[in-house]
């Protein structure tokens, strides 16, 4: 199976070296550019096709549109570390075209994937038609259900974190000026994904979170992750921040520990 598929489908074979490109195939769907996909999303069902035979995922997946970005991202099978997938995307000819350009497991990407999107209830099912791989041609099959509020806020849009500071309640400060880091807030939901080198094994190591957040007032909001690597400290924790922009494509953020500690994160907005 090629390495493009492992993005989206994460249980079913080694991988190859092979890097694919998604194919063009008939849509179920509109045959126009004029519907949305903007919102925030729960994966209801994952389904793959080998072309004989569905293979049934019992897997958790949290999927995010603002108006040019997207952002997936599921814990690791047996794991909470985290996999995930950032680009932009646009419709085309009645298809979203996803381009993404950062994995969990690859780094910095140019992969494209080619979605069919018919409208299912209160969401969406998204097909993926792969190039044939080891004698078989995939099909991944995903439903997901819009758990969006319809809600606009300033932070709403894709961001990636260009500075971090964790300050002790001492005052001892350390900075990291190259974080990788992504968050993105779209209809009152947020995910953000992190990924650092393991000092033992020097391999990629990836964590999450996502979930609700609310706005209050300007300069502050409270976010609930419903997933997270972090499960005892974030799941269900509300979590305050305090907000301060930084012009029109800048914020920076602060999280306040109980024991006093903090941690400054500094984001641009990717445009």
């Amino acid at each position: 199976m090629s390495r493009i598929i492992k993005h989206y489908l994460f249980i079913v074979l080694i991988l190859t070296a092979v890097v694919g490109r998604a194919q063009p195939t008939a849509s179920n769907n509109a045959n126009t550019n004029n519907f949305s996909i903007k919102g925030a999303y729960s994966m209801l069902r994952q389904v793959a096709n080998d072309g004989t035979n569905d293979s049934m995922m019992n897997s958790e997946q949290f999927k995010i549109y603002t108006d040019r970005y997207m952002i997936y991202v599921h814990p690791a099978p047996g794991d909470t570390l985290a996999q995930y997938g950032i680009g932009q995307y646009e419709i085309k000819n009645g298809k979203v075209m996803e381009y993404v350009f950062h994995t969990s497991g690859a780094g910095a990407r140019k992969d494209t994937f080619e979605l069919n999107i018919s409208k299912i209830g209160q969401g969406y099912k998204q097909t993926i038609h792969f190039p044939a791989a080891e004698g078989r041609r995939w099909t991944l099959i995903e439903d997901y259900i819009n758990v969006g509020k319809n809600v606009s806020t300033p932070l709403d849009g894709a961001w990636k974190q260009t500075k971090v500071t964790r300050i002790t309640p001492n005052g001892k400060r350390s900075t990291n000026n190259n974080p990788t880091q992504f968050k993105v807030f779209e209809s009152g939901h947020f995910i953000w994904v992190r990924t650092t080198t393991d000092t033992a094994t020097r391999q990629p190591v990836s964590y999450y979170g996502y979930g609700s957040f609310q706005m209050e007032g300007d300069n502050k909001l409270t976010e609930i992750n419903t997933s997270s690597t972090f499960r005892t400290d974030l799941m269900g924790v509300p979590v305050p921040i305090r907000v301060e922009f930084i012009g029109k494509d800048g914020y920076r953020q602060t999280i306040t520990a109980a024991d006093g500690s903090k941690i400054v994160e500094e984001y641009q907005r990717l445009k």
